[in-house]
């Protein structure tokens, strides 16, 4: 496997995949050639044979320049839980440490418990919030159209 940037010729291989590896319609402005050309350096992508396999979109804060956001993982059915996921994360650590980032941002929806237990393994903690839900603290209306939402943070270290 190797992880790679992206580059604005991959976005119709993503447009093709996304769906499919979400398990339902997914659409998003991230994946349009100028997301990937303005955010190249955080929007990654893991390929194997030539295969695309999974995928980080995400950038750097301007509001907090400590801090850079993953917005969107995915990775195909067929690789889950073989380390696909894991090894992006870890990359889009490294471009933000060497970036000067110290903290990582990112979301999940409440329901998504896989999810919740894959960041916490990564070390990522759960954002208090004014809402629990199942004991799981959420940020109700989180996107401002309703929508939920679990918020985690990591702290990067250089080592």
């Amino acid at each position: 496997m190797i992880i790679r940037n992206m580059e604005a010729a991959d976005c119709r291989g993503i447009l093709e995949l996304a769906s499919g590896w979400w398990g339902s319609e997914y659409s998003s402005d991230m994946f349009s050639k100028w997301y990937i050309a303005h955010f190249r350096e955080t929007c990654l992508l893991a390929e194997e044979n030539g295969r695309m396999i999974g995928f980080v979109m995400g950038f750097l804060s301007q509001t907090y320049p400590d801090e850079a956001y993953i917005r969107i993982v995915m990775v195909d059915p067929a690789y889950r839980g073989k380390g696909i996921g894991r090894a992006l994360y870890h990359a889009f650590f490294e471009r933000a440490l060497a970036m000067k980032r110290s903290v990582i941002r990112c979301v999940t929806a409440p329901w998504k418990k896989e999810s919740i237990a894959f960041h916490t393994r990564l070390g990522f903690i759960l954002e208090p919030q004014d809402q629990e839900v199942d004991g799981i603290p959420v940020c109700m209306d989180y996107d401002g159209r309703g929508g939920s939402r679990v918020v985690f943070k990591k702290l990067l270290h250089a080592e």
